[in-house]
Formats: C-alpha cells, structure tokens, sequence
C-alpha cells in the first residue's frame, strides 16, 4: 500500500498545530483500499 501523498494544507494544518491528521489519514488509507478492490472487482467482472 502506497503512502497518501500529504497536500500543502495538511502540512500547513500540522504545522500551525490545528489539530491532529493521523487519524484521516488512516481512514483514507481504508477507503483507497476498498475503492481499489471495488474497481479490480469491476474490471474483472464479465459485464
């Protein structure tokens, strides 16, 4: 799995101390996971 790339505004975020993003990050990690699978599925599927 492929780390997210970190955009100019979560840095920023981080930064400046807004709050934490780790947790997003996670669940993004989880969603590109299940969009991944979701589209093997279609590509692979017979339709």
């Amino acid at each position: 799995m492929r780390e997210p790339a970190k955009t100019f505004e979560d840095l920023l975020v981080k930064d400046l101390g807004y709050g934490d993003i780790s947790e997003t990050i996670l669940l993004l990690q989880e969603v590109s996971k299940l969009l991944e699978a979701y589209s093997r599925g279609i590509l692979n599927s017979d339709y």
